[in-house]
């Protein structure tokens, strides 16, 4: 039993391989603004629960919290 469980920690404490076999790297563009049609494409945007936006299409139940203070007057 004591083998099973030395063996057992050797191969877990083996360093995982490089790169696995048959897997490439892919490179992705950044994400840019999904809203409209044909999209705005701009960057840079943040992850929202309606898709990738830009300052300037961010949802509204959000825009309070994102958008710069005005001055009082």
């Amino acid at each position: 039993m004591h083998a099973t469980l030395d063996q057992a920690r050797r191969l877990l404490d083996t360093p995982p391989p490089p790169s696995l076999p048959g897997q490439l790297t892919v490179d992705t563009p950044p994400p840019s603004c999904d809203h409209g049609n044909p999209p705005c494409d701009a960057t840079p945007v943040r992850l929202y629960f309606c898709g990738y936006r830009c300052d300037a299409h961010q949802p509204a139940v959000t825009r309070p919290y994102f958008q710069p203070r005005r001055s009082q007057p």
